[in-house]
């Protein structure tokens, strides 16, 4: 005799439980599973070729050729027409850079004649005032970008206060977070940057990895790299963003 489930509704939920909890399970491990190797903690990629990356549209971008996390880029889109919705102009100056793009930047400053005469820690501990080591570039993760100026006096009034509002209102609501804010609660590291934000959802995860899996010794291969130790570049600079 067949049976009849609408007759006997708790055996129906067993039922209904027993199948799909495993499909639950195995979804959470999915997502426990998620890693990144330390070559994409490190920056040592081309988001151009790499498969989990996509390239913002021109018309958001100061340049062309800019990358970010597919789910980034998502949210990003989400957020840029919420704004485009309130007359705002969001314009991506700055996303993905590989190991070698913050290396140029940071070559640049390090051969700089300002520092004649100056030791390697200070020469190095200046440039980390708004710049970081190659390796250690929150940039590399493809979870961040530098928005409109990179000056904080462009934020304090006009469309630029129009802009920061809009971003910690609806950016924090998207998963956008400033990480780089004033220092006022003891935050360690580089100086405050109103143009800086990062999604959180998945960055938050990439710096469990990058605590995880990186050391001192991984962060070389570039000038002033000695001084990795002395600064405490992981503990100070890494991780020294608002919570």
């Amino acid at each position: 005799m067949a049976l009849k489930l609408a007759q006997y509704p708790r055996i129906f939920l067993v039922m209904l439980c027993l199948f799909t909890s495993p499909l639950l399970s195995l979804k959470d491990f999915g997502k426990r599973m998620i890693t990144y190797s330390k070559e994409e903690l490190l920056g040592h990629i081309y988001p151009s070729s790499h498969p989990a990356f996509s390239e913002i549209p021109n018309h958001l971008c100061n340049s062309s050729g800019l990358y970010l996390r597919h789910e980034v880029l998502e949210a990003f889109l989400v957020l840029e027409k919420n704004a485009r919705d309130e007359g705002i102009s969001l314009k991506v100056i700055s996303a993905t850079r590989s190991f070698n793009h913050q290396k140029r930047i940071w070559d640049g400053k390090w051969k700089s004649t300002k520092y004649m005469g100056w030791s390697e820690i200070e020469k190095a501990k200046d440039i980390l005032t708004y710049s970081s080591m190659p390796g250690t570039s929150r940039h590399h993760w493809g979870t961040d970008i530098d928005l409109n100026s990179l000056e904080n006096k462009y934020f304090l009034d006009g469309e630029g206060l129009k802009v920061y509002d809009f971003l910690e209102r609806c950016g924090n609501e998207l998963g956008f977070f400033q990480v780089y804010t004033d220092k006022i609660n003891g935050r360690t590291g580089y100086e405050e940057e109103k143009w800086h934000w990062s999604y959180m959802p998945v960055a938050s995860l990439i710096l469990k990895e990058f605590n995880k899996l990186i050391r001192n010794e991984d962060i070389s291969g570039f000038d002033g790299s000695n001084s990795v130790d002395s600064i405490k570049i992981i503990s100070y600079y890494v991780n020294g963003i608002a919570k």
